[in-house]
């Protein structure tokens, strides 16, 4: 299977003070549309192979996806477990938009990786809880696109769970890594087919924002 990670584009929940929103599931920026328009003018350009695409049911990827959707030319799939990191209790189910928090702990995942990241509703989701409803949706669309090519819209905490998952990396890790909004990252899992089953070849592309003068 070949993934490709998109994350959406940029959203006021990027920019602006999180207390004066009217809601935690925000929509694109004006920018964060350029970005995604960007990036559905690339992929339209390279023509790419596509088996299915996935995204996150929150709008910011919502959005995303339909503009990656019209550069694929394939309808997404929408799954409530590419949530971003502290939208979902702790059982894996989406936090009512209502009720999405605002307010995050101050320890870091690695110093508290089984405690709530969230501190304004209860039972909420730890990066452990969180990095086993990534988990379940990774061996879900392996087992149902083996030799198949997966697009997943989706944030930036998913991708930094997903690169957790592929290396083995322990509960309290001591690295991480950032992806820029509409940056896309590639991984191949060949099980037994090579010297290890994950194999990462691109991540934080952003040859689409460059060629656009969104850099």
């Amino acid at each position: 299977m070949e993934l490709i990670l998109i994350r959406h584009g940029q959203s006021y929940v990027n920019v602006d003070d999180w207390q004066q929103l009217d809601t935690m599931d925000t929509v694109l920026t004006e920018r964060g549309n350029q970005q995604a328009a960007a990036l559905r003018d690339w992929l339209t350009e390279q023509n790419p192979t596509v088996d299915a695409l996935y995204a996150s049911t929150m709008r910011r990827t919502r959005e995303t996806a339909q503009y990656v959707s019209e550069g694929l030319g394939i309808a997404p799939i929408f799954d409530d477990r590419i949530r971003e990191f502290g939208n979902s209790h702790h059982d894996g189910q989406p936090i009512v938009e209502e009720a999405l928090p605002r307010v995050y702990s101050n320890k870091r995942t690695n110093e508290a990786p089984f405690t709530s990241a969230v501190t304004d509703i209860e039972n909420g989701e730890s990066w452990m809880h969180f990095r086993i409803r990534i988990g379940q949706f990774i061996h879900d669309i392996y087992d149902k696109h083996p030799n198949q090519t997966v697009y997943v819209v989706a944030h930036g905490g998913v991708i930094s769970a997903v690169f957790d998952l592929v290396f083995n990396v322990g509960s309290y890790k001591q690295n991480g890594v950032t992806t820029e909004n509409t940056g896309w990252t590639r991984f191949k899992y060949h099980p037994n087919e090579s010297f290890a089953d994950w194999i990462l070849y691109d991540h934080n592309r952003v040859d689409h924002l460059a060629k656009a003068g969104l850099l």
